[in-house]
């Protein structure tokens, strides 16, 4: 699974719309959570249809990898949007990327955003680093910078994340000017002091 989820994150960062990885990680919304990753498929999708957020997130990576169950990105994507209603981060990053890239719903950029926003305000730095390819992609490098700096902060998820983000703010610096990159700090610093 991790050689796979590896692959997938190299072919998404150099594709045309390149955004962090879909992700499976454990959710954190109870220590009662890891029991949904090994439940049978339809105690899962009891658990998941009595509105447990946990279990509707376990059920969506299912659907989307095709595991125990058909593959089915609508599902999929149906069944994290729930969990990430209910405030689960890791689901929310997942709607974002299935809206921003069009996959089992309709394409909606300010849509993906606005989850994006909301799984990065939880410190998942893998947001941060969506919200950074996004702006980045507009050619707005200080708003790009600018998510840059919080997908490197402390109290984030992942550290391969920093790394990439690290080598991305480099890269950015040579387009702007001390003057920008301090303001991109600074609107970083206000961000995170708004959470």
């Amino acid at each position: 699974m991790k050689k796979f989820l590896f692959g997938t994150f190299l072919a998404g960062f150099f594709s045309i719309q390149a955004h962090a990885d879909y992700v499976a990680p454990t959710p954190s919304v109870s220590s009662q959570a890891a029991q949904y990753s090994v439940m049978d498929i339809n105690s899962l999708i009891k658990s998941a249809k009595s509105g447990q957020a946990g279990a509707q997130f376990y059920l969506a990576t299912k659907y989307q990898f095709g595991k125990d169950i058909q593959k089915d990105d609508r599902q999929a994507f149906a069944w994290y949007k729930a969990a990430a209603d209910q405030g689960l981060s890791a689901a929310q990053l997942n709607v974002g990327r299935m809206l921003a890239d069009g996959v089992g719903i309709k394409k909606d950029e300010a849509l993906a955003r606005q989850y994006f926003e909301k799984a990065a305000s939880h410190g998942d730095n893998r947001a941060s680093f969506n919200l950074a390819m996004m702006e980045e992609q507009k050619k707005n490098y200080m708003g790009a910078y600018q998510w840059y700096e919080l997908s490197t902060r402390d109290g984030m998820l992942d550290n391969k994340v920093i790394s990439l983000s690290e080598g991305k703010k480099t890269a950015l610096a040579a387009n702007l000017t001390q003057d920008q990159i301090r303001q991109a700090r600074d609107r970083a610093d206000r961000w995170i002091q708004a959470q």
